[in-house]
């Protein structure tokens, strides 16, 4: 498990929203519950655990006797038309019977095709977890990648009104009466404005992009999704787990490694199946009938039967060696998934060590980046900097802004992957 320590370092707490904002505006529990509700990937895993459950409870029914009365009408006649029998007959008879047929003993096929339904009931039911957990933590991207586009467009947006500004005292500045400084400073400031305005447009086409991302993973069939609610800012947890233990864990929680390793179990019972073909094969059947009818009889009998295949054309040969073969390519895709999730996890755990540094470094540096705006603008306003300072310090300060919110939300996210590659459950699950 993922442990807690109080560090300056951001997270999300998720509050449920009022009823009432329900209309108006989305928070992110509110999203992962509509993804739960809504999204036919989570819908069609459970709905294939499902299945799985009946097939195993199909299975258990060969265990139990079966019992299956039977009624039937005849209604006609039968026409002679020559010989000594010549002549009609009406044909009106009513038949009943019921039948009660039961397996008492086999050679062992049957424990081992309701273990093997069993198996994979429980293999669905690990591949439908994993299935909610990915599509949760795509919930959380999605829904991180709005705000963040938002954020982004904000950032631009304000980085719009400082060129304007910048421009205006330019203008102001390199006209009469005061003309202290190049009339070809305007042009580069205009210049600088038309750029804003273009980072502008193109974060504005970002959010619209994410919106689109966020309605498909939501199952979200209005036009416009609502306001989203930016989680409250608290602190986030560090990992206090080394690498190695956190790739023993992943291999011991990880649903679809579960999902791989009964899906082995399940195929090594496919392989006994397969043998036990090619052997004797045997059972004891317990019947009954009774049939009512004008000429009512009953029937029981206990039925032992055994057969041998002593000739086939290599039919079960090759089917077990089929089965065996099935069984080696299981293996070997687990040995490689298993690979797969120690990449998974070194990458997820390193990531969110580095998104932490990158947080911490990108606060200092937004801190450090609005006062050297704040004071290259009031140089320029009294005439004591230039375009070129004022500029720089402008574009250092949005690349802070841009650089705080990127950092933000991917340490944010980062914290997400991680519980996903380790195996731990995912909020909202």
């Amino acid at each position: 498990m993922m442990k807690m320590r109080g560090v300056g370092i951001l997270v999300m707490s998720f509050g449920i929203c009022a009823l009432g904002m329900a209309q108006s505006s989305l928070t992110l529990d509110e999203a992962l519950g509509l993804a739960k509700e809504r999204n036919g990937s989570v819908m069609a895993a459970f709905l294939n655990y499902r299945a799985a459950q009946q097939n195993a409870r199909g299975a258990y029914s060969t265990y139990l006797p079966t019992v299956t009365p039977t009624v039937g009408h005849d209604l006609g006649f039968s026409e002679t038309l020559t010989g000594p029998f010549r002549g009609r007959n009406d044909l009106n008879t009513t038949s009943a019977a019921i039948d009660v047929n039961w397996q008492i003993f086999d050679d062992g096929s049957r424990k081992d095709r309701y273990t093997q339904a069993r198996l994979l009931a429980i293999t669905q039911q690990f591949t439908s977890l994993q299935t909610l957990r990915t599509t949760l933590f795509t919930v959380h991207t999605r829904f991180y990648d709005a705000l963040r586009s938002q954020e982004l467009l904000r950032v631009q947006e304000e980085n719009l009104n400082r060129a304007k500004i910048i421009l205006e005292q330019t203008e102001f500045r390199a006209n009469p009466p005061i003309e202290d400084v190049p009339k070809k400073d305007i042009l580069q400031a205009k210049a600088d404005y038309q750029n804003a305005r273009v980072s502008v447009l193109t974060s504005e086409n970002r959010v619209a992009n994410t919106a689109a991302d966020l309605k498909a993973v939501l199952a979200w069939d209005e036009q416009e999704l609502p306001e989203l609610v930016k989680p409250t800012a608290q602190q986030l947890p560090a990992i206090e787990m080394t690498l190695q233990e956190a790739v023993k864990q992943g291999l011991e929680n990880r649903a679809d490694l579960a999902a791989s390793r009964e899906r082995i179990n399940s195929q090594v019972l496919s392989v006994r199946l397969a043998r036990r073909e090619g052997f004797l094969q045997y059972s004891v059947d317990a019947g009954y009938r009774r049939v009512f009818a004008e000429d009512p009889f009953q029937r029981a009998a206990l039925s032992f039967s055994a057969t041998l295949p002593l000739y086939d054309g290599e039919r079960t040969s090759a089917a077990l060696e089929a089965e065996k073969l099935n069984l080696a390519a299981l293996e070997a895709n687990l040995d490689q998934d298993e690979r797969g999730v120690r990449a998974e996890i070194e990458s997820s755990y390193k990531e969110y060590g580095q998104n932490r540094l990158r947080y911490e470094a990108s606060q200092v540096a937004l801190e450090a980046a609005r006062e050297n705006y704040n004071a290259a603008v009031s140089a320029q306003a009294e005439g004591a900097g230039n375009l070129l300072q004022v500029l720089t310090a402008r574009v250092s300060l949005t690349t802070a802004e841009s650089n705080s919110v990127e950092a933000t939300y991917d340490l944010l996210i980062s914290d997400i992957r991680f519980r996903l590659a380790t195996g731990q459950s995912v909020p909202g699950e």
